[in-house]
């Protein structure tokens, strides 16, 4: 018989290093770095939402880039980093100008398959390797001079050395400042 805490009506405190169980058991998640609590928020929050760098990172695999604000639109924010050009979810608090940290999950770089002329941020890259984990291919694509690391669909027909596009939609582009 599986009881839930929420049913004995009891507060636990769970301490742990695993992102898996931090997630999938919590309420509420705080990440701690040194001691001290840096952010605190619900699992999905924390995972899609970081306001810090280091939660960002911790949390799950992503792809951070250094990037600067170029442009304030009333739904979004667009930066220019080593991978080119993005418009992302609006981030009042920046200005042209402002340094920001761009993270995209590996689950949230597409292959776009298909005419790419009417998506936002697409980009052509090389498949540098993939491994098949059955729910998906999880490997690294490089743009530029930076490589990235991916995560698709299982029934992709890309091999290591291919040239591809992928897209970003903006609401998965996360900027983080701190």
């Amino acid at each position: 018989m599986r009881v839930f805490l929420t049913e004995l009506q009891i507060t636990a405190i769970y301490v742990t290093h695993d992102r898996i169980e931090a997630l999938s058991l919590s309420d509420i998640v705080a990440v701690m770095n040194k001691g001290q609590i840096v952010e605190t928020g619900e699992p999905r929050n924390i995972y899609l939402n970081s306001n810090h760098r280091f939660v960002a990172d911790f949390i799950g695999r992503t792809n951070l880039i250094e990037a600067t604000v170029t442009s304030q639109e009333k739904t979004a924010t667009t930066v220019d980093c080593a991978i080119g050009s993005l418009v992302c979810r609006k981030r009042a608090d920046m200005k042209p100008g402002d340094k920001a940290t761009l993270c995209l999950r590996p689950e949230f770089i597409r292959l776009k398959r298909g005419d790419a002329s009417e998506a936002q941020n697409v980009f052509n890259g090389k498949i540098q390797s993939l491994v098949f984990i059955g729910e998906a291919f999880e490997g690294e694509i490089t743009i530029h001079e930076s490589q990235l690391f991916i995560k698709t669909e299982p029934d992709s027909n890309i091999e290591v050395g291919d040239s591809a596009n992928f897209t970003v939609d903006p609401a998965h582009c996360l900027l983080v400042t701190r």
